[in-house]
């Protein structure tokens, strides 16, 4: 994807995802929702994350894989890449994974989706190349997600937006960015 291809957007609709999957309609092109089904025993409980012939794998070469820890309360947002595709999966806490399409030849763009995800949502979301991400830890116990990267790290494609930007005008819920 070209820098020209993405461009910094106002949000003009903004759909709340709860078991969705890809083509679900309100869903932001490209983005696929695997819920995960959480199998319980007397010791635990056990969860297939993703096959490489699932939706939310396909064709998706994985590079690197992500540990990250982030408070209860806080934003961590918004930036988006130009060449890597992203898989969020939140195992603890809960997050609301807050995505905006900037690409500029999508039929979604300035869509938001907003898509619940943790220890009591489990689930796998994967966001294209171009769509803004970021996410805010609900009130309650920190986060710890795992996440995937279809390329190795690269700062000079990293790209950021202010989480409160107003030219993007998306909506947090009340919690205070730190």
């Amino acid at each position: 994807m070209k820098r020209e291809q993405v461009e910094h957007v106002r949000v003009t609709r903004h759909e709340i995802i709860q078991q969705a999957s890809d083509g679900t309609e309100g869903l932001i092109d490209g983005v696929t929702v695997r819920p995960l089904t959480l199998l319980p025993d007397d010791r635990g409980h056990f969860a297939e994350v993703f096959r490489v012939t699932d939706p939310v794998a396909e064709r998706f070469d994985f590079a690197q894989t992500s540990l990250t820890a982030t408070r209860a309360g806080v934003i961590k947002a918004f930036h988006y890449h130009l060449e890597q595709d992203d898989i969020f999966l939140p195992v603890s806490g809960t997050a609301r994974i807050a995505l905006v399409d900037f690409r500029t030849g999508s039929p979604t763009k300035g869509f938001a989706n907003s898509i619940f995800a943790g220890a009591l949502y489990p689930k796998a979301v994967r966001i294209p190349a171009g769509v803004a991400h970021g996410y805010e830890v609900m009130p309650g116990d920190d986060l710890v997600m795992v996440y995937y990267t279809n390329r190795i790290y690269n700062p000079s494609d990293e790209y950021r937006v202010p989480w409160d930007d107003p030219g993007v005008g998306f909506t947090w819920w009340g919690i205070e960015n730190r």
